[in-house]
Parts: structure tokens; C-alpha cells; sequence
């Protein structure tokens, strides 16, 4: 309600000076139209011992199931694995009369044996593709997940080379979405990515980047002027989950004006993360 004259004056009759009270009154939650999906059936976690029990289960019933094949002639049985230690109790005799010959047998048999097991390790090797796709799904997070976690960094000065393609090519690396927004006064880095990319790239700009050291580098022809200069440092401005990504993937963007900074990011649709980071203090 707008009081015309600035005060409770004009409306003290239509107040119920009852309701007035110390306590926030909450409006009661309007219940959805729509019935929510049912929640996925959350899988059975079995206790060591258990799953000790089914495995020594499974390798009993496949056994079985071989042996029967066996016994049917669908397979063939399995040579004896005869070696040099138990040689005479295998063959006895046939040992005796011709030990050359079961030696070479022995021997052969052992580097069948040796070369079978090889090739079992050969078809289970993944394909350089497949080893790829599983150590970036180790290293970075699944693409197939719902939460987009964002990451605004607020840094002073980075107007160093080498400081600024480390930002750029980790964030690439670590595939990260986002930008990198550049003014003479401050720069804005937006990354977007899954829990791992965003902690790894967070540990590079918060720990393994020396901004005092890279600005000192830059400046250290003139050490008068850079020593009244305050002194480098990133900072984290902001850090939350989305529900979706702003950006298709991580570009660099260098601006005269903040206005025109402040447009690349309002282009996509949060121009909010370049007014967190010009009014973020370290106070706040």
C-alpha cells in the first residue's frame, strides 16, 4: 500500500494493529496442479559379506552350467595342466620311457597356455578412443548431469601474457563454458561446468597462479610505480549451481568500456554476474 503522505497517519483506522506482531507471517505454499513424478527406485546396497556370497553364488551356478556342457559334448574338456613339478604323477610310466618327448609336450603346452592368456588380455584392452572417453569420465564429471555449477572470479590486473593463457587454456582443458571479459579497470571470469572442471579450475585461480609475481614481472622495469600500486589477487566472487548453461563454450572478450563488458554479458542473459563482481568488496 503507497501512504500519500509518508506516514501511517492517513490509514491508522484500516490497520488491524492486532496482527501486529514480532513474528513474520509466511503465506501458505500454493500446491502444484501438476501430481510430482514419482522418485527412482533407489538401488539394493548389499553388505560385503553379501556380495561375497552372491559372487561365490554366480562362479558356482557358471561352473555348473559349464561342466553340464561338457557332459552333453557341446564343449571340450579341459587339457590337464601338466607341469614339470607334477609330471610323474600325471603320467608315471609314459614319464620314464620317453622324457624328452613329454618334456617337450609340457613346454609347448605351457606357452598355449601363456599365449591364450594374452590374447584374453588382448580383447578386453580398450580401443585408444575408449580409453580416452574413460579418463575424462574419470577426470571431469558426467556430460549426462542436470546440475550446471557457475563460477564468477573478480582479478584486478591481467594484463600478463602468460598469466592470461593459462586462463583461457585450462578453462578449455577442464571443459569449462564461460567467458573472460577484460577492462583497463577490473576483469570478470565466468566459468560453467560439472563439480571436478569447476574445483580444479578454482584450485588454478585461487592457489597455482601467482598474480602479485605476474604483474611484478610485467612491471619490474618501473618499481616506483608498481610498488604504489595495490597489489594483485583474484577473488571468488560468486559460486552456485544453475539450472542450465548461459554459454556454448569459453571465449575472450577485451573491452574499452564497461558498458561495453557489461553488454557481452547481458547478450547472455547474465549481465547480474558484472554487477556481483563491480560491487564485490572483500568485506562483503
Amino acid at each position: 500500500m503507497l501512504l500519500p503522505s509518508g506516514n501511517y497517519g492517513d490509514i491508522e483506522d484500516k490497520l488491524k494493529t492486532e496482527k501486529i506482531t514480532i513474528y513474520v507471517e509466511h503465506p501458505l505454499p500454493i500446491e502444484s496442479p501438476f501430481e510430482p513424478a514419482p522418485p527412482p527406485p533407489q538401488p539394493l546396497k548389499l553388505t560385503k559379506k553379501e556380495q561375497k556370497k552372491l559372487r561365490k553364488r554366480r562362479r558356482l551356478a557358471t561352473e555348473k552350467d559349464r561342466q553340464e556342457m561338457i557332459r552333453e559334448g557341446l564343449l571340450e574338456p579341459p587339457k590337464a595342466k601338466v607341469r614339470m613339478s607334477n609330471l610323474m604323477n600325471v603320467h608315471g610310466s609314459e614319464a620314464i620311457q620317453d622324457p624328452t618327448r613329454m618334456e617337450m609336450g609340457i613346454r609347448s603346452a605351457a606357452a598355449e597356455r601363456e599365449q591364450a592368456h594374452v590374447d584374453r588380455n588382448n580383447a578386453r584392452k580398450l580401443t585408444p578412443a575408449e580409453r580416452r572417453e574413460k579418463k575424462e569420465k574419470k577426470l571431469f564429471d558426467d556430460t549426462n548431469t542436470l546440475e550446471t555449477i557457475v563460477s564468477v572470479y573478480k582479478i584486478d590486473d591481467l594484463t600478463h601474457r602468460d598469466t592470461r593463457f593459462k586462463v583461457d587454456v585450462y578453462a578449455m582443458e577442464y571443459r569449462l563454458t564461460g567467458c573472460l571479459v577484460i577492462t583497463d579497470d577490473i576483469t570478470v571470469v565466468v566459468v560453467e561446468g560439472g563439480n571436478k572442471s569447476i574445483k580444479k579450475y578454482g584450485n588454478l585461480m585461487l592457489k597455482r597462479i601467482n598474480w602479485a609475481e605476474s604483474v611484478r614481472n610485467e612491471e619490474e622495469d618501473d618499481m616506483d610505480e608498481y610498488n604504489d600500486k595495490p597489489v594483485n589477487k583474484c577473488v571468488l566472487v560468486w559460486q552456485g549451481s544453475v539450472a542450465k548453461s548461459s554459454f556454448n563454450r569459453f571465449s575472450v572478450h577485451e573491452c574499452r568500456t564497461e558498458v561495453a563488458a557489461r553488454k557481452h554479458l547481458a547478450d547472455a542473459g547474465v549481465c547480474h554476474y558484472w554487477d556481483l563482481s563491480v560491487n564485490f568488496t572483500d568485506d562483503s
